[in-house]
């Protein structure tokens, strides 16, 4: 018997969050915002995340949703926000429809994107959802091939999550080459960082993959106590897409050792779970594996030879009954959400339980059904997917050819017109202009960040984002005012532009967009007007920055320069005002709560909430806080702040 094993399917990739809602449930608390999102890169990131969940569901929809943030992106000319989408897209073709050509393509893209950008943790993601194309179509060696590149970039970027993905992928390949022991030694390494990072979700698909390898080795009670181990820690976490496959796993076991009632238990309690999901994918695995089951138990070899003589279980009639059942539904849903490929499996199935039953016409027109769909699932259809392909990248080269042509006879007839007198007079007025233009996108670009100078420009006013998650900065020169008050302006002046040059460098170096000066203050933030996950992070080395840079510094004249820093994160609103005079800004609680650290802070230090400490807690670093005790703070009375050395 063929069981279909869930186990091989533990999803690693995007495991970022430790949301409670899961399945329908986080899709119908998606789909309640949905008409709140603006059109913005926020938005852009919300259909993202509804495409991605629908993957699991109702891929067409997933589909839908995905190219709708692809416009969106493409409109607002956000290249993250495209590389995103693809992502999203690529899932959908490949965890819900199967369609690992129309996948491949869309990671692809995405990959393209990354390169151009030099996005490096982009560039790994897709190089490893590439590498589960060619492993699901099992080329291995060119799978291998993917993984080893993303591994070799997760290393230099000391990308450890990146780098357990990579290894327990590695891992999976052996293991499919049937190299037990190369796999072992790959799933042990990802397994020791995952436990060093406390990423119980990355144990838990270890000790799955370990415990398949023992499974494969026909060791049930080692596999048995991996795969328990495995259920515990996502039964801990509440992550119901890892529990339903485990909850498989072992059920696969217990048919290994000839405990049909366990196994079915443990098939109908995961299948349960993926019909909670709504899991349409999994749920046909689940019926199929029942159905099967059932077939299993109709034969008249285990009926005899089984110990367990439980009448219902080892009834003929009623597990015949009960197979061709489940495999109708597995047939239908497969068919619902186009998934050929189980369609046909699941019709030979059905094929075997009618001959078995002695329906004869029924099992030669299901066979028929079964011999069709096959033929064209592995021949016209995928020789088609391949050609369209191929055609696609040649035309795609031709197109590029054509653009060649056509700028080297752009440039033929601008020199013929350069001939005539006439065209130099036009040429001198418009390089005047293009200088022009030059240098009023310079000053546009001095005021604005790029991204809200283009949108300025496309004629957007005004302009205003919601952002979930950023981080706030502030810097101010302690007794600079008292100092500036005797002193020489233009020194004054040129002492300022020194230091907040110095400051400009270092956010440019971190990542950080600078917001204003004031007086002697200094505004930035991190993860506006571009989202980044890892804002806090970026923040904290930036003051770590300016506290050492600015460490005994001193004026010409030798006057210490002292400093104050003060940070927070949260929920932010950014926008443009003015008709004239543009500025770039930020308001919220979190602006407001950063300015306060500033100035309650001390000299030298840099002082930080407790909700800023929480989130840069949660990346690594050799991060020191000294808790500075709770301090009345405007508007929000008693709020416990550290010192981040």
């Amino acid at each position: 018997m063929k069981i279909l094993l869930i186990i091989i399917t533990f999803v690693l990739t995007l495991n970022t969050t430790n949301a409670q809602l899961q399945g329908q449930a986080k899709i119908d608390s998606l789909l309640k915002e949905l008409p709140k999102i603006k059109e913005d890169t926020n938005g852009v990131n919300f259909l993202k995340e509804l495409s991605f969940e629908y993957h699991f569901i109702n891929p067409d929809k997933g589909i839908d949703y995905g190219l709708k943030g692809l416009k969106l992106s493409l409109e607002l000319g956000w290249e993250i926000g495209k590389a995103k989408c693809y992502n999203s897209l690529g899932s959908n073709y490949d965890g819900g429809k199967l369609d690992y050509l129309k996948a491949l393509e869309y990671y692809l893209k995405a990959l393209k994107i990354n390169e151009k950008l030099g996005n490096k943790r982009g560039i790994a993601n897709n190089l490893g959802n590439i590498g589960n194309q060619y492993a699901s179509q099992s080329n291995y060696p060119k799978a291998l091939e993917y993984y080893l590149k993303a591994l070799k970039i997760n290393e230099e970027l000391v990308n450890k999550r990146g780098i357990a993905l990579a290894l327990g992928n590695i891992g999976l390949i052996y293991s499919k080459l049937s190299n037990y022991p190369k796999a072992l030694e790959y799933y042990l390494k990802a397994l020791k960082i995952n436990e060093k990072l406390g990423n119980k979700r990355g144990i838990a698909n270890i000790l799955g993959y370990i415990g398949h390898i023992y499974q494969n080795q026909s060791d049930y009670s080692k596999a048995l106590e991996y795969y328990l181990k495995a259920l515990k820690i996502n039964e801990k976490l509440g992550n119901k897409r890892g529990i339903a496959p485990a909850l498989g796993s072992i059920g696969n076991v217990y048919y290994s050792l000839s405990d049909y009632s366990n196994c079915l238990m443990y098939f109908q309690k995961a299948l349960e779970i993926f019909e909670e999901l709504g899991d349409k994918y999994r749920i046909a695995i689940g019926l199929g594996n029942v159905g099967e089951l059932h077939f299993a138990l109709a034969q008249d070899s285990i009926i005899k030879n089984s110990e367990n003589k439980m009448e219902l279980l080892l009834n003929k009639e009623v597990n015949l009954i009960k197979a061709i059942e489940n495999s109708k539904r597995a047939i239908d849903l497969s068919s619902e959400i186009g998934e050929l490929h189980q369609q046909s499996y699941f019709l030979n199935n059905l094929s075997e339980a009618y001959q078995l039953k002695g329906d004869y016409k029924k099992a030669f027109e299901t066979y028929k059904e079964y011999k069709s769909l096959n033929d064209s699932i592995f021949s016209s259809e995928n020789n088609t997917k391949i050609a369209n392909l191929e055609a696609k990248r040649e035309n795609e080269l031709k197109e590029k050819e054509i653009v060649i042509l056509k700028k080297e006879k752009e440039n033929q007839k601008l020199q013929r017109y350069a001939m005539f007198g006439g065209i130099a007079g036009l040429g001198i007025i418009i390089g005047l202009i293009l200088i022009q233009r030059r240098k009023s996108e310079k000053l546009l670009l001095n005021v604005l960040p790029a991204k809200i100078a283009k949108r300025l420009k496309a004629k957007e006013h005004p302009i205003a984002d919601h952002f979930d998650n950023a981080s706030i900065i502030f810097i101010d020169l302690v007794g600079f005012t008292k100092m500036s008050s005797n002193a020489n302006p233009k020194e004054i002046v040129a002492l300022l532009n020194d230091i907040f040059t110095l400051f400009d460098k270092l956010a440019d170096k971190h990542g950080l967009e600078k917001i204003k000066t004031i007086g002697d203050a200094y505004m930035a933030v991190a993860g506006i007007p571009e989202i980044q996950t890892d804002h806090a992070k970026r923040t904290a080395l930036m003051a770590l920055d300016i506290k050492s840079e600015m460490k005994d510094f001193k004026t010409s004249d030798g006057t210490e320069i002292h400093f104050r820093i003060g940070i927070d994160c949260g929920a932010v609103v950014a926008g443009v005002i003015g008709e004239k005079k543009f500025i770039y800004d930020l308001w919220s609680d979190a602006v407001n709560i950063a300015s306060r650290m500033e100035s309650t802070g001390e000299s030298g230090q840099i002082q930080i909430t407790e909700n800023f400490k929480s989130e840069l807690e949660k990346f690594e670093g050799n991060w020191n806080f000294t808790l500075r005790g709770e301090f009345e703070i405007k508007g929000k009375g008693l709020m416990k702040t550290y010192f981040l050395d």
